[in-house]
């Protein structure tokens, strides 16, 4: 026929690896979805919205400014 007796081994490991990728990926994306639904739900009970939320948050100056352009002031 086709020499499928001879590559069988080969096409029943290739289509079964493919299966379980398949699989994989599907169970994967299906997490994702649920986690997605999970925060939207969780959002959408808190009524939250990005206009309650201040712009920014103060910044705290570490360094300090030069005195003097001239350089240090040693007597």
């Amino acid at each position: 026929m086709l020499g499928l007796d001879h590559y069988a081994a080969f096409l029943l490991s290739a289509f079964g690896i493919t299966v379980l990728v398949l699989v994989g990926y599907a169970l994967y994306l299906r997490s994702r979805l649920e986690g997605a639904r999970r925060r939207g739900a969780a959002l959408q009970a808190e009524s939250y919205s990005a206009r309650n939320v201040s712009a920014a948050a103060p910044r705290v100056a570490t360094a300090q400014a030069a005195s003097s352009t001239n350089g240090p002031n040693s007597p």
